[in-house]
């Protein structure tokens, strides 16, 4: 009586390369774009809201009261996150 076996190549056993660490975007990427994205939604809720108010109420009038700093926080935001997706699009 005659045993043979094979062994198959995906049973072989393959060395495991080590780590070389994720190549994908860094982490401070994303959060400037999740920063810019906060912004961005922030300031065209703002101005719609604004809008609303101005258009829908007829008897009381509407006056805009915006905050510089808030203005210039939020839209700074969203510049630097459209600058950097520009950049690395450009890559």
């Amino acid at each position: 009586m005659e045993l043979s076996a094979t062994v198959s190549r995906t049973m072989k056993q393959r060395k495991e390369r080590p780590a070389e660490g994720a190549g994908g975007t860094p982490i401070w990427v994303w959060l400037v774009y999740a920063l810019g994205i906060l912004g961005a939604t922030i300031l065209v809720l703002s101005a719609l809201f604004t809008l609303g108010a101005y258009f829908l109420s007829e008897d009381v009038p509407v006056t805009v009261n915006a905050s510089v700093l808030g203005i210039v926080l939020w839209g700074g935001l969203c510049v630097i996150a459209g600058g950097l997706w520009l950049s690395r699009r450009r890559r």
